[in-house]
């Protein structure tokens, strides 16, 4: 089967975190990638990153662009789906034991299409109970994506078997974004470059024009950092990718 990641932050993009860009190399066909439309937005504090807030994936609600990644090994057994679950989750929480796929703020979460879930739906939900790893709105007990099948923005559904993402849980109130965009203006250690990164890579909400409408009007210091050039270009010029 053939199997994608789903990937909607960070892990497209990020070479500092330990294991991130070698995980990349060695497992996914990032050429390939393709963008898709799901429901995401910035929903979560992130307290390494200086309390500004970092994307979460909703059951529904407003689409914007995340990239379906191609895994470079096509899953034959439930050890190869168990595989790239756990070194997916390895890219996320580098200091997570081999072969862990989630703790108490995320997990992963397998979306299988109509037709090829078999017999790996009920493995992979007998795997994720016996690790005893944590359900979330998005993650049900099973282990299970309870999100749409992400789709290009002609509506078009790509060809892959199955989805694997991380899902981590979001705040218990969604933040507006002015939220967001306060928590990148009232801190100074450069984790601006989250939302600035996103935007580069192609990775959009529906709310990013707003959010950058108040970070403009602010002015802080950042946004003439030649680092962002670009990405602030893509700001100023278009509309979000949603």
């Amino acid at each position: 089967m053939k199997c994608g990641i789903l990937i909607i932050g960070s892990l497209l993009w990020d070479d500092k975190t330990e294991g991130r860009k070698d995980w990349r190399d060695h497992r996914l066909d990032v050429p390939k990638a393709v963008p898709v439309l799901v429901p995401i937005d910035y929903g979560r504090i992130s307290s390494s990153r200086s309390n500004t807030f970092t994307m979460v994936l909703r059951s529904d609600g407003p689409l914007g662009t995340g990239f379906l990644v191609p895994c470079r090994r096509e899953v034959v057994t439930i050890d190869d789906l168990v595989a790239e679950a756990s070194a997916l989750w390895k890219a996320e929480a580098p200091k997570a034991k081999r072969g862990v796929i989630g703790s108490n703020w995320g997990s992963v979460g397998v979306l299988f299409r109509e037709g090829a879930r078999g017999g790996f739906a009920e493995s992979w939900g007998a795997h994720f109970k016996k690790m005893g790893t944590k359900s979330l709105a998005v993650v049900g007990s099973d282990g299970s994506l309870n999100i749409p099948w992400p789709v290009t923005e002609d509506g078009a559904s790509e060809d892959f078997d199955l989805v694997l993402a991380t899902a981590t849980v979001p705040e218990d109130v969604k933040p507006s974004p002015e939220a967001v965009a306060r928590a990148m203006l009232c801190q100074a250690n450069g984790h601006e470059n989250y939302f600035l990164n996103n935007v580069l890579h192609g990775i959009r909400t529906v709310s990013d024009d707003e959010i950058f409408t108040i970070i403009e009007r602010e002015s802080p210091n950042w946004i003439s950092a030649d680092e962002y050039r670009d990405a602030i270009a893509i700001l100023r010029t278009a509309p979000d990718a949603a």
